[in-house]
């Protein structure tokens, strides 16, 4: 390995008898550069679009959430004692959430109540979330409401005002026939306190109430829930701690981490992410091409050193192995140098991020980007396996046409 190295090293650096081969060589490397830096481009900005898109249900989503397996309610009694023996919950918050109709001066809109009580505030940064008013729930006998931004801007609502917000909801036990159709309704009134904004699909539908204003609503009492929200004290310890939950409450309830509760959309980020992977890679096995053109050039330019070599006692194996090392040499000196560019554009774009949206409309100001080791890696391990077939396979079918005269 030592002599076939050295020899390829020696090629692929030093001077070459012909330019037409140092020029193929080049772009070879550059072919591999520019692939390798896009690869790790890419894989930086999936991380970006997926902490972005994840971060926004996340702040409206507990580390961990109880619902029950079979029923859509159940009485937190049920599981409070579990939590409240957990070391690592920092708080839980029982919630109870269903379809509702909201009505608001002449405009009506079908969307989502969400009851939470007084601990939701220390398991959901809502504060964070409030882009006008206050969040108060309940105040001096008064029930007040959280709208998402949609919400409130269909039913043309406003913090300020003082007309009410009718809530309906059907009742769950039927009534006796009447003649008037809203006998079979069950209505709660409320004021708007605030308006909060995660994401378009959350703020077009919900608002959030008190929880007794929700079981109210509802016709149910005051244990019943449809969920508990549990926010961890240690983060790098929520899979334990939903497993530890899970293990005590048994199967008649679901407990599901946020990574758990959106599994759709991070199987569709990461399959998005895998595809571009796969396509790039395609181009680099293209670009690969280039290497089989430089080492056919470089055999047929090294056939009298081959004759010296054989002269010398060397084998066959030898001589594959500095052709090989050779066409490997270009895949890694192109992987280093691309995936060097690519990382440090990356991290630019990260820690400065100079390429901007454009706009304030945009959930962010400058395009999101996150470079992983990981990823780093991937692209190692991508761009050297081609490289090494892009080597092997050619100069095996080569070496053997050209050089067994030379070796015979």
């Amino acid at each position: 390995m030592g002599v076939s190295f050295f020899l390829a090293r020696r090629y692929l650096f030093s001077k070459k008898s012909k330019n037409a081969i140092n020029y193929i060589s080049g772009v070879s490397v550059v072919l591999v550069a520019v692939v390798s830096m896009a690869l790790v481009v890419a894989m930086s900005i999936f991380n970006g679009l997926s902490d972005v898109v994840t971060a926004m249900f996340n702040s409206f989503d507990p580390h961990i959430k109880i619902t029950h397996s079979t029923g859509r309610i159940f009485n937190q009694n049920e599981v409070t004692p579990v939590l409240q023996n957990n070391t690592n919950i920092t708080a839980f918050s029982a919630t109870l959430e269903d379809d509702a109709l909201f009505s608001y001066s002449d405009r009506q809109l079908v969307g989502r109540l969400k009851g939470v009580d007084s601990q939701f505030a220390h398991v959901i940064e809502i504060d964070t979330l409030i882009t006008a008013g206050d969040f108060v729930l309940y105040e001096d006998e008064v029930d007040f409401v959280s709208m998402g931004y949609g919400v409130a801007h269909e039913l043309g609502a406003g913090i300020n005002y003082t007309e009410v917000l009718q809530i309906f909801a059907p009742k769950r036990t039927k009534t006796a026939s009447s003649i008037n159709p809203m006998d079979d309704f069950t209505k709660v009134l409320s004021y708007p306190r605030s308006v909060f904004s995660v994401q378009m699909d959350i703020d077009n539908r919900y608002v959030i109430s008190s929880l007794t204003l929700a079981q109210r609503l509802f016709s149910y009492d005051s244990t019943q829930v449809s969920s508990v929200d549990i926010r961890c004290t240690d983060e790098n310890k929520i899979d334990a701690t939903a497993a530890n939950i899970k293990k005590a409450l048994g199967s008649e309830f679901m407990v599901k981490t946020q990574k758990e509760q959106h599994e759709f959309l991070y199987k569709i980020t990461q399959s998005e992410k895998l595809i571009t992977f796969l396509i790039i890679s395609l181009i680099l096995i293209i670009a690969s091409f280039s290497i089989v053109g430089a080492l056919t050039m470089l055999i047929i330019d090294k056939k009298q050193d081959i004759r010296i070599l054989k002269s010398m006692g060397a084998s066959k194996s030898l001589v594959r192995k500095i052709f090989i090392f050779e066409g490997w040499l270009i895949s890694i000196v192109g992987a280093i140098i691309g995936i060097i560019i690519g990382a440090i554009v990356s991290l630019i774009q990260q820690n400065f991020g100079f390429l901007q949206t454009g706009g304030d409309s945009f959930v962010v100001t400058a395009f999101p980007v996150r470079l992983a080791l990981a990823d780093i890696l991937y692209v190692l391990a991508m761009v050297l396996g081609v490289g090494f077939l892009a080597a092997y396979l050619p100069v095996y079918s080569i070496t053997k046409k050209h050089t067994d005269n030379e070796l015979s």
